[in-house]
């Protein structure tokens, strides 16, 4: 019984330790569940590539959230994988949509046909914030 005892304090012990070692998660490697819309001229906007800029300097300029419209121009964002969220804060959104161009049988992406300020981050007038408690994001409406 004694035996036993001390295996399963020594087995809580080490995992423990195990557990408290490491880095801890920084503020920005915890994502939320984050999505929205986008539409250009009030129309729904499909395929089109969203990308987020931190605005938070805490926020590494290498954490970009991004998505892909679907038809409905709804998006949900994914930090780290498809579709896993964004971290907590402000972000500049970029957003950027190439057609399909050239015929059936060989078709191509043509260039970016919305107006370029969408396209950087200097010139984006484009805000969204994500929050732990809330996954909808305002619409982003390009004009």
């Amino acid at each position: 019984m004694f035996h036993t005892g001390w295996k399963i304090a020594t087995l809580a012990l080490a995992m423990g330790l195990i557990g408290g070692c490491g880095k801890a998660k920084q503020p920005w490697e915890r994502v939320y569940p984050a999505k929205g819309l986008v539409s250009y001229k009030g129309k729904p906007l499909s395929n089109a590539i969203i990308t987020l800029v931190p605005v938070d300097p805490s926020i590494p300029a290498s954490v970009r959230p991004s998505a892909i419209s679907a038809a409905d121009g709804s998006f949900q964002l994914g930090t780290y994988s498809r579709i896993d969220g964004a971290p907590v804060g402000e972000f500049k959104a970029l957003v950027l949509h190439y057609p399909v161009v050239g015929k059936k049988e060989s078709p191509s992406a043509g260039p970016n046909d919305l107006p370029v300020k969408y396209a950087r981050a200097e010139t984006t007038d484009l805000k969204l914030t994500v929050t732990s408690s809330q996954a909808e994001l305002a619409t982003l409406e390009l004009k």
